[in-house]
């Protein structure tokens, strides 16, 4: 016996095919707007500025902004009167240590990438995930770089004061109060990875780190900073003095 509503077998079918194209369309959609949501927002907060007044200080301490094109870092001076970096992170023996730099990111990707030749999608989206945890990457040198991937700026002693104490505050510490290397890995002789608090994810990244280092310092920076362009444009909109790298002053004895 046919049952009544065998006739409209086809019509169901059409009309479930419809709605789930119609999801899957509304997915699709979905995303393609979330990253153009996400570099939109990246886009319109990496021009509004905290602290717009900032200026360079007349006399202080030297500190520049630098990029590897991709990930911002923070280059010091080694030692001086406020804080002395070779003690929190000891430089290897005969390694020069003018200046130090600091950036902070995730754990397997810091660890695992040395070069973008080893970046497999599996790692950025587990970075991505907010999942993983984070390392700081410290890396002594003779100078700074220079040019258009550094910014020198000068902070008061106090401002320099309060970042370090934020560098300081992402560093996992033992119990004896000193900065945890992560033993047995490193891109080269000169630098060493240490253990860090927070996790890197999709709206904290390594840059927004150090944007927020920059702002705990008082100095010009985007509202929101996911990638490294932001805080180099605000700093030169921003900067009163030469985007060069000076001559690193002397450290005391």
């Amino acid at each position: 016996m046919t049952r009544p509503d065998q006739g409209n077998i086809p019509g169901r079918l059409r009309r479930r095919t419809s709605r789930i194209g119609a999801f899957l369309t509304k997915l699709l959609l979905l995303l393609i707007a979330l990253p153009v949501i996400y570099l939109l927002g990246a886009l319109i907060l990496g021009v509004v500025p905290v602290h717009p007044a900032w200026r360079d200080a007349p006399e202080g301490v030297t500190v520049w902004l630098t990029t590897n094109g991709v990930h911002a870092g923070l280059t010091m001076p080694s030692r001086n009167d406020v804080a002395d970096w070779t003690v929190l992170y000891p430089p290897r023996p005969g390694v020069a240590n003018d200046t130090v730099t600091v950036g902070w990111g995730d754990r397997t990707f810091f660890l695992n990438v040395p070069t973008w030749a080893d970046l497999k999608a599996s790692t950025a989206i587990y970075a991505l995930s907010g999942l993983d945890g984070s390392v700081m990457h410290v890396e002594y040198d003779t100078a700074p770089l220079s040019g258009p991937d550094a910014i020198a700026l000068t902070l008061t002693p106090e401002a320099y004061a309060a970042l370090v104490s934020f560098i300081r505050q992402s560093t996992a510490l033992d119990v004896n109060g000193r900065a945890i290397p992560v033993t047995g890995r490193s891109y080269a002789s000169n630098d060493t990875f240490y253990e860090a608090h927070g996790r890197y994810s999709l709206f904290r990244t390594c840059n927004q780190w150090t944007r927020d280092a920059l702002a705990a310092a008082g100095v010009r920076a985007p509202a929101w900073s996911p990638f490294d362009k932001a805080l180099f444009w605000q700093l030169r909109g921003g900067h009163s003095g030469d985007n060069g790298a000076p001559a690193l002053p002397s450290s005391p004895p």
